[in-house]
């Protein structure tokens, strides 16, 4: 298996209401789902991390190749950062697990 973990955070987190976090969390799952399938092509499990964080959580059944981990990791940060530039929001994502196991 194969864990690819992202969370969001800045300054503007403290501000969103439950609804703009729903929102925003809503977004980051289907970038996830896009950026996987153009990428790997293989079946993933998605979920937001832990309670309270913003992100999302990519589990796949099986090993993925260091590639194909790289690059969906670079691609999924760039969307996930240029949507979140472009709408203007102080907030930034990053990677923060990245586990295999066998």
């Amino acid at each position: 298996m194969s864990y690819l973990k992202f969370e969001i955070d800045g300054p503007l987190k403290k501000e969103l209401s439950p609804r703009e976090i729903d929102i925003l969390q809503t977004t980051f799952l289907n970038l996830a789902a896009m950026t996987n399938a153009l990428i790997t092509g293989k079946g993933v499990m998605l979920n937001p991390p832990d309670e309270g964080k913003l992100g999302v959580t990519l589990a796949f059944s099986e090993k993925l190749l260091s590639k194909k981990e790289n690059e969906l990791s670079e691609a999924l940060l760039k969307k996930i950062n240029n949507f979140l530039q472009m709408s203007k929001l102080e907030l930034s994502a990053h990677l923060t697990n990245s586990i295999k196991v066998k």
